[in-house]
């Protein structure tokens, strides 16, 4: 009988420890579900420049349908292509887009975008004198925006780091929306990066942890060539500073503007990039 009583009891700790660990699995496969972000997670209604992150997203998925990665990229292609972007998107292009776009790509240029260090040389910040209030970068905080928090050694899920950022970015814009020092310029050019911060997030999250092999993005994002802490981080700063040069060369949308940078850094390896 004690015999018996012996097994019995061995073989409910044994069940408990199963479902115990059961248990642990499940909370653990939870854990690591990743989500994919829509639209209405990256938006932010508050701000009046919130557009331009919306169609800097629409800007990629174009973009996505036109590169061929075996080929190299020059002036008069992006031209052309920004013509039938703004075409598709009812959006004027003339003299006035082609004269912004060329000294947009000339910015970049100075810039080193799509190398793996932008740079802020002196004669930018003649050109452009608020950029360089705009465009501050440092180790932890490139561009100015807390892009360091979609590291993943800051633990969690993509999708979960992604909303951080996101939830960040927005509290930046109500105090850029309530402070009366700014210059209208300057208050545009923020907000214009913000809002193209939080979509090249959500936009980037989706490539990366979602879609996969399914969008031309990602294995170029994947390459064993680039060499970075955090790549994600890298794109969406480009991202951000393409939106704040975009939103001051006039003739030129801060979301198309800021598209194009981070196409450069993202297939910085699979393409000769050329902005002049």
């Amino acid at each position: 009988m004690k015999t018996l009583q012996n097994l019995m009891s061995v073989l409910l700790i044994s069940a408990l420890s199963f479902t115990s660990c059961n248990k642990a699995e499940d909370v653990e496969v939870v854990q690591k579900v990743e989500v994919e972000l829509n639209n209405k997670q990256m938006q932010n209604e508050k701000n009046p420049q919130d557009h331009e992150g919306a169609l800097h997203n629409t800007f990629l998925d174009f973009f996505s349908k036109s590169f061929d990665g075996t080929k190299e990229m020059n002036q008069d292609k992006l031209i052309k292509l920004y013509s039938e972007f703004h075409t598709s998107q009812k959006i004027a292009f003339g003299d006035e887009q082609i004269k912004g776009y060329k000294k947009l790509f000339e910015t970049y240029d100075m810039m080193a975008m799509g190398r793996p260090i932008p740079v802020l040389p002196p004669s930018l910040c003649r050109w452009f004198p608020a950029i360089c209030d705009l465009l501050s970068p440092s180790p932890t905080f490139p561009f100015g925006l807390p892009v360091g928090l979609l590291n993943e050694d800051n633990g969690g899920t993509s999708t979960e780091r992604t909303l951080k950022f996101i939830e960040q970015i927005k509290v930046n814009e109500a105090k850029l929306i309530a402070d009366k020092s700014l210059s209208e310029e300057k208050r545009k050019a923020l907000l214009s990066q913000h809002a193209v911060a939080r979509y090249s997030a959500g936009y980037w999250h989706n490539v990366n942890a979602i879609h996969k092999s399914k969008s031309p993005y990602f294995e170029p994002f994947q390459s064993e060539d680039i060499q970075a802490i955090c790549h994600t981080c890298d794109v969406v700063g480009a991202d951000a500073a393409g939106a704040a040069v975009g939103a001051l060369v006039g003739g030129v949308g801060a979301g198309p503007g800021a598209g194009i940078a981070s196409g450069a850094v993202v297939l910085e390896k699979a393409w000769n990039w050329f902005w002049n």
